[in-house]
């Protein structure tokens, strides 16, 4: 009889195994682009042979599902873990949160999510390459869905503890914070600078734009009755006859 100590080393040799070759291929892919890399280039990289590699993935484009699906994973990891630790703060407004305090919180959510310089490269990359393979195309589809999915959740959860709530479906304004973060990214990587610091419209710029759009599509769980409303307006003094 075969004991478990026996079989776990060759699961955790193959893990690792799988991981070295997801690392071989992002460094491969962004330097000689997904079409042009072989899989020889990665197997080269990760110090592997073609018989490890096709014993973890059947084929490049294979590899290239698993790799976005790891770092899709990643970023959604690391997003809960930032509302995790941000929560028991954002809660402490009580749906009084300003533009400044959620752009700063704002920033903190980016940075987990952000892939590095590389990732802005590669996510263009395998855009291209799934609307010209037909057979890629699903899976990817599948996988960005999936990702929005999840993220749409978490940033319901970090709106609600800052006691607010969305006015217009979740995943749709969740499609459209990452469509300002891919043209942020885009713009920084033209430019050279993936932080974007020297541009107006770069990554720099998405704490207090995305501040923008969520104020204007969320509003507080518990609205200002009209006449308590009425006395946060300024009027102007009257003057006494």
């Amino acid at each position: 009889m075969t004991s478990t100590a026996h079989q776990d080393p060759p699961t955790a040799r193959r893990r690792e195994t799988r991981s070295r070759l997801l690392d071989a291929a992002t460094e491969v892919f962004a330097e000689a682009g997904v079409q042009s890399a072989s899989v020889e280039q990665v197997c080269a990289r990760a110090g592997y042979s073609r018989g490890a590699f096709y014993s973890n993935f059947t084929s490049k484009e294979q590899l290239f599902l698993a790799l976005l699906e790891r770092e899709f994973d990643r970023r959604i990891d690391d997003v809960e873990a930032t509302i995790a630790e941000l929560t028991p703060t954002l809660q402490q407004h009580h749906g009084s949160i300003d533009a400044e305090q959620a752009a700063a919180y704002i920033a903190r959510f980016i940075a987990a999510e952000q892939g590095g310089a590389h990732w802005i490269i590669l996510e263009h990359e395998f855009a291209l390459l799934a609307m010209r393979d037909p057979e890629i195309a699903p899976g990817y589809l599948a996988l960005l869905e999936r990702a929005t999915a999840g993220l749409a959740a978490l940033v319901e959860t970090a709106i609600a503890a800052a006691g607010r709530r969305f006015t217009l479906p979740t995943d749709r304004t969740t499609e459209l914070i990452n469509d300002m973060c891919e043209r942020a990214a885009r713009v920084s990587a033209l430019q050279g600078a993936p932080g974007g610091e020297d541009h107006p419209r770069g990554i720099a710029a998405l704490p207090r734009e995305i501040g923008e759009l969520l104020f204007a599509v969320t509003e507080p769980v518990e609205p200002i009755e009209p006449g308590e409303a009425a006395r946060h307006v300024a009027t102007p003094p009257v003057t006494p006859r």
